[in-house]
């Protein structure tokens, strides 16, 4: 694929960014050492959605075609796009240990790493709060680490005006998915003391702020403003954004409960065992007899679920037409998103490249 060197450059550019700071870890103390193995590990996977985004939408609004043989290590954009995906892996720690989820890309979630540090050496205390501990600090510090990685790429940008653009998007971006991430948290535990009309209503007010906005959205802002586009070009990639990323949550949500775990690298049903108030449990939840649903929503606060059950929970879900319902969705929010694209003010190049990515993310299976 011609963007292979381009994710090879924000690699290495996540790569060298972290063997400096091994070094500057380890003299303080070797003991922070597993700090920068864990970060660096999760670092080297992923679908890098956010960073091919901002990338492209940055390369639809340059004056020339992009020649990504001309990029460097050094580039602006590569920088940035580095810094998403750092900001993105810093999300994902404190989202497996808020859904105390035990894995993340088939391997051991950060807090669990933590956790089986602490049985090795045989430490004092519990090794689950000791896990709870170093994953919110090593979120935290790569939540830093991404700051800083952004704030050195635009170093190297050309104009001020654009700096600042991509500084607000940037720094909205962080402000809106901690608010969404917060409601995602409140909903799990809220649900049943709210009205069961709304249901559907917050689902979609989560996925819209904890992942469409900052997955897609933000990515793309970032990128084209850092390019030196404002006003109505940034308000057109917002209508396509946006529904391409609400149709990348809904089919995420359908994953994490149909999904192949080799596919997706977690376990079967992951999402019902979380407790996850998805559009598409929300959709579930409005269409049950009472009865039913006082089981269902028993199981999905339970967080223990055995076989049997979750294949109860799995054909509940697909008998009362949720399945269709959020396939539907998906379909609607795709297309108003490539309509949107069709109407950018944007290089061929930029949009051929970003309606590949969009396919991607609607076609997905992982």
């Amino acid at each position: 694929m011609p963007q292979d060197f381009l994710l090879e450059l924000v690699q290495q550019k996540l790569d060298d960014f972290c063997d400096d700071k091994r070094i500057e870890l380890r003299e303080i103390s070797e003991d922070l050492e597993p700090l920068i193995d864990f970060t660096q590990s999760l670092l080297s996977g992923g679908k890098r959605f956010r960073a091919l985004f901002c990338f492209w939408s940055w390369a639809g609004y340059q004056q020339k075609e992009v020649e990504l043989a001309d990029l460097s290590i050094d580039s602006p954009i590569v920088g940035v796009a580095a810094a998403l995906e750092m900001f993105h892996a810093a999300a994902l720690v404190h989202d497996d240990l808020l859904d105390q989820s035990d894995t993340r890309r088939g391997q051991p979630a950060i807090h669990k790493r933590f956790e089986s540090l602490h049985q090795k050496h045989s430490y004092d205390g519990s090794s689950e709060r000791f896990g709870v501990a170093g994953s919110v600090l090593v979120g935290d510090m790569m939540l830093a680490w991404s700051s800083e990685l952004f704030g050195d790429a635009l170093l190297h940008s050309p104009e001020e005006a654009a700096e600042a653009s991509c500084r607000h998007e940037f720094g909205r971006m962080r402000f809106e998915v901690m608010a969404g991430q917060y409601l995602d948290v409140l909903e799990e535990h809220a649900a049943s003391t709210r009205a069961p009309g709304e249901a559907v209503a917050r689902a979609n007010n989560v996925m819209l702020y904890k992942t469409a906005k900052y997955s897609l959205e933000a990515p793309l802002l970032i990128g084209a403003a850092l390019s030196g586009a404002d006003g109505e070009k940034l308000k057109g990639l917002s209508q396509f954004g946006i529904p391409l990323g609400l149709a990348f949550q809904l089919r995420d949500d359908a994953l994490g409960v149909f999904g192949d775990p080799e596919q997706t690298g977690k376990p079967a049903g992951d999402d019902l065992r979380e407790g996850k108030r998805t559009v598409l449990i929300a959709l579930t939840l409005e269409n049950l007899p009472t009865s039913v649903k006082r089981i269902f929503e028993e199981l999905l606060s339970s967080g223990e679920i055995e076989a049997d059950q979750l294949e109860f929970m799995r054909q509940t879900i697909i008998e009362t037409g949720a399945v269709e319902k959020t396939e539907r969705l998906i379909a609607e929010h795709s297309q108003r998103s490539i309509e949107a694209l069709a109407n950018l003010e944007i290089s061929e190049q930029g949009r051929n490249m970003l309606a590949a990515l969009a396919d991607k993310v609607i076609n997905r299976d992982k």
